[in-house]
């Protein structure tokens, strides 16, 4: 009972600090908050062209834990990689997507998006770079186009170690990242 007399007391000391009248507090403009119930939808046109046939040999569906990633974003990963001479990654790469966003175009974690998940913040440098400047970074046949480049890159960069170049694109360094080797070339088990 001491303490609410305390504060009781506290409170009517701080009204007659104020010469008894309460000072002008302007209300708050209120604040909308909408939660979008989809992904933005892309804002322009892709501007990958999409193969309707395969173009190398040896091209084959994959399904990953019984889920059958979509067979023209397959089909281009598996060009875009044979045409920078690593077409034999493509399975690798298919797991890999898992990995990143289980094959899902919208998927976003505030620093990374897209099917690829490429980092917001370099997206517009790196789609310049690998020749689709402007291209937007929830289409998926952009996505495919850059982490193929860059994929090939690296393993151009390691003599083919599939650990390190999977490190440099977890990284962007030379360090090795066992976990996320790890948990790529676990779900090699899952690719049928």
């Amino acid at each position: 009972m001491v303490g609410l007399k305390i504060s009781i007391v506290c409170i009517v000391a701080l009204a007659d600090m104020s010469g008894g009248r309460p000072a002008a507090v302007p209300d708050p403009a209120p604040v909308v908050w909408e939660q979008p119930t989809t992904a933005p939808a892309p804002t322009e046109a892709p501007k990958v062209e999409v193969p309707t046939q395969p173009q190398a040999e040896g091209f084959r569906v994959y399904a990953i834990y019984g889920q059958t990633p979509p067979i023209d974003w397959q089909r281009h990963l598996y060009n875009e990689l044979t045409a920078r001479g690593c077409g034999w990654y493509f399975p690798y790469a298919v797991c890999q997507i898992w990995q990143e966003s289980c094959w899902n175009q919208w998927s976003d974690n505030g620093v990374d998006r897209g099917l690829t998940q490429q980092k917001i913040v370099y997206w517009a440098d790196r789609a310049a770079y690998w020749g689709i400047p402007g291209a937007d970074i929830w289409n998926p046949y952009a996505q495919i186009h850059v982490f193929a480049c860059q994929m090939s890159q690296f393993l151009n960069a390691t003599g083919g170690d599939v650990g390190m170049a999977l490190s440099l694109y977890y990284y962007g360094t030379g360090a090795y990242a066992p976990e996320y080797v790890g948990h790529v070339m676990s779900h090699w088990e899952g690719l049928k």
